[in-house]
């Protein structure tokens, strides 16, 4: 009878055969039925922790086995994530689906020491184990594998795959393969699967704290929670693998069994020393870094995790690591990740990165390149010993009961190679300003030629070293500093991007930046209270684009605007005894944010209208001298925001000349206003309009029924107000009001609406 159906099948099929004998077909036909009688089952662990949701976002949404077209799915994930176990178990499920099937494990242990015509041959016996399959070379095993395989249903799941060699030796394209194939590939390397242009990608994640805590119970107690006692330190030792489930499931096997007094132990050893088993899987991707991709890492590893993308780039590109490549890398390779712009690195990779760094020499850190332990920067810098290995160093002073450490030149002076310095407050800006713990001595100097970042909070001299000089310095941060000025010398660092000296509270001055800082983007001066006056260079910096002269309440004036064509954000914010606007002398196309709030002008400049054109957000909050806007105001097209609240001099809103569709909210609340002009219906965008305690506002124009896009009026604490435009609230969703006046204005549409009081 099997004999008969093999026949049947045979004489079914002989269309598509090419020419081959009946009884060729017959026999492999009668193979691949036994093949599939005799299917394997792989092995996976009896308990798996949050299968069942990652299999309900593969196998339904990627792999889709309603489709009868050929899919290539991709699944990637950090070393030891669990990615081979994710594909074990669609393996087991869906195999029985498929007419071929097979699971090639280890492709990138197995390629690189018995080659990739060994794969191809592993493939071929597992599609036709009886055949005899003759290949001497790649190329013949590519040819097979299309005959063999082109007209039948193929599951192939190549695992841990780590080069596109691999890939094309084993898995082409889609027309290797009959309908309703799938080919499932495992890496560590998203770039791989990019350019194998798959299908689907479905990337595998650290578990959360529920399925962490239940996995490393089932192997620390061979239960789904922790025995008492243990609570508080299993979810510390949980938190030191952060998801990872190699780690959570080494880690649960090492403490079995073992005492409180023992699992104290080694989570204090877990914060100081990477378990081996767990850093000799996550190594691996590490190791096939080039020198400048390793470098990245160690750096990211040891200084920049948690860190703006843009920023971290822009300092390594100083250090000549070629960034933007070198990160993309570390992502496809999963040692990083980008969420929110920012660099986020695994807890465990981090760890194994500073481990690396200090694994030759583990007693002796002034050998290391990169000092980011608290203990380690504080004995080198106290025992005088640093030495030219040392390129980065990072010094967190926040730590409790830490002494006051005297840091003198000879502290520094062999570390000729230090390309990055960062000694700052973890803890924020209090303990900076209540205990500095630093003390130098006021000829203090250390080598600046090779800095590309020095970041230095509380720093405690009133100005740089006179030998300052770093050529190739990208940023300078001085937050909470005690500096009066920043430098003596006239070296022009014409590399400097970045600086901020916010809250340095006695700095008094600063330099011609347009000889010292030609290239200067960003310019933050937030908070510098005593500063009374800045550079007339400042106005001709043509590279500039964020400058930020927040709260600096001394500051009476600003010089002219001549060539800051570049200028995205302008914050005089804060500056109480800023009077007048300064003269703006070129166009300032590129300008969206300009903050005046709590400044004390009475009047805005013409020119605003004239040489702002895209001005998007414009602050004049607590302005209480200004006492009219410019009619020009309304040439700034692109203005979504106009915030006039607390400006309580302001009597009168300009006539609108002209028609502004992009503005989006106007802030009046506070104002002396009395009335809105009749031209207020050219605001044709207008969604919010607040007139919160507007006392003298008497009434509101009845043509504001036109303003199709108002959504909100905020009328509360308009005592005087006494009814709304006639229609206006058939076009609102929110109203607000206050209850304790007498007016007619009452709540409308209460179905549909939303009426506040106040």
């Amino acid at each position: 009878m099997f004999f008969v159906v093999c026949t049947l099948l045979a004489h079914s099929c002989m269309c598509l055969t090419g020419g081959r004998s009946e009884s060729e077909v017959v026999n492999d036909i009668t193979r691949t039925i036994l093949a599939r009688f005799t299917r394997k089952h792989l092995h996976v662990d009896k308990n798996l922790v949050g299968m069942d949701d990652r299999l309900n976002e593969v196998i339904p949404q990627m792999i889709d086995l309603s489709s009868n077209e050929v899919r290539m799915i991709g699944i990637y994930g950090l070393g030891g994530i669990g990615k081979t176990t994710v594909a074990k178990v669609v393996y087991n499920r869906i195999a029985p689906l498929f007419m071929i099937t097979s699971f090639i494990a280890n492709v990138r242990e197995d390629s690189k020491s018995r080659g990739l015509l060994h794969l191809q041959k592993q493939l071929l016996h597992e599609i036709l184990p009886s055949r005899k399959n003759f290949i001497s070379n790649v190329d013949e095993g590519i040819h097979m594998i299309q005959d063999r395989l082109c007209f039948k249903s193929v599951l192939l799941i190549l695992d841990d795959v780590d080069t596109l060699d691999q890939l094309e030796g084993l898995a082409g394209d889609c027309n290797w393969f009959g309908p309703g194939s799938r080919i499932i590939v495992t890496t560590r390397d998203r770039h791989l699967l990019d350019v194998h242009k798959m299908d689907a990608f479905y990337e595998v994640k650290k578990l959360d704290q529920m399925e962490a805590i239940e996995l490393f119970s089932q192997h620390a107690f061979e239960q789904k929670h922790p025995k008492e006692d243990y609570e508080t330190l299993s979810n510390s030792m949980v938190r030191c693998v952060d998801g990872l489930p190699l780690g959570l499931k080494v880690l649960g096997r090492f403490l079995f069994g073992k005492t409180i007094l023992e699992w104290k132990s080694e989570l204090q050893k877990l914060k100081q020393e990477p378990n081996q088993e767990i850093q000799g899987v996550l190594k691996r991707s590490y190791d096939e870094l080039d020198l400048t991709q390793k470098d990245i890492f160690l750096d990211v590893a040891c200084f920049f995790n948690g860190e703006d993308k843009d920023h971290v780039t822009r300092i390594l590109d100083a250090c000549n690591f070629y960034a933007e490549s070198g990160i993309r890398v570390l992502g496809d390779k999963c040692l990083i990740t980008i969420f929110d712009n920012k660099i986020l690195m695994h807890d465990l990779l981090q760890q194994m990165g500073r481990y690396i760094v200090r694994q030759d020499y583990p007693n002796y850190p002034e050998k290391w390149s990169r000092l980011c332990y608290p203990d380690d920067v504080n004995r080198v810098l106290i025992r005088k010993s640093g030495t030219e290995a040392i390129e980065g160093i990072l010094f967190d002073l926040s730590i409790p009961k830490r002494k006051r450490i005297d840091i003198t030149t000879k502290s520094f002076e062999m570390m000729t190679r230090l390309r990055l310095l960062k000694i700052y407050w973890a803890h924020g800006s209090i303990s900076i300003r209540e205990d500095n713990k630093v003390k130098l001595s006021k000829d203090f100097e250390f080598p600046s030629y090779e800095l590309r970042y020095l970041y230095w909070h509380g720093y405690p001299l009133e100005s740089l070293p006179s030998s300052f000089y770093a050529e190739d310095l990208i940023e300078l941060d001085m937050c909470y500093s005690s500096l009066k000025q920043l430098w003596e010398s006239d070296e022009p660092l014409e590399k400097l991007n970045t600086i901020r000296v916010s809250f340095s509270q006695h700095l008094m001055e600063i330099p011609d930046f347009s000889v010292r800082a030609p290239n200067l983007e960003k310019l933050i001066l937030d908070g510098c209270s005593s500063l009374l006056e800045v550079h007339p260079s400042i106005g001709r910096l043509k590279k500039i684009i964020v400058l930020n002269i927040k709260n600096c309440k001394k500051l009476g004036s600003f010089p002219s605007i001549i060539d800051m064509e570049a200028l995205k954000i302008l914050n005089f914010a804060g500056c109480s005894e800023l009077k007048k606007f300064p003269d703006i002398q070129c166009n300032m196309e590129h300008l969206l944010e300009l903050y005046l709030s709590s400044t004390t002008i009475e009047e805005l400049s013409s020119s605003i209208g004239w040489h702002i054109t895209g001005l998007v957000l414009l602050d004049l909050n607590r302005c209480k001298v200004l006492t009219c806007l410019p009619t020009c105001i309304f040439k700034l097209k692109s203005l979504k925001y106009l915030f006039l609240s607390g400006c309580s001099k302001l009597e009168n809103f300009p006539e609108i000349m002209e028609d502004m569709e992009n503005l989006k909210e106007l802030l009046l609340d506070g104002t002396s206003i009395e009335a809105l002009p009749f031209s207020i219906e050219r605001l044709k965008g207008l969604g919010l309009l607040n007139m919160r305690k507007c006392k003298k506002l008497v009434s509101l124009p009845n043509n504001m029924c036109n303003l199709r896009s108002l959504q909100t009026l905020i009328v509360s604490g308009c005592s005087q107000l006494d009814q709304l435009p006639k229609n206006v609230g058939s076009l609102l969703k929110e109203l607000h009001f206050h209850s304790k006046y007498k007016t007619k204005i009452s709540c409308f549409n209460h179905t549909k609406k939303s009426c506040r009081t106040f």
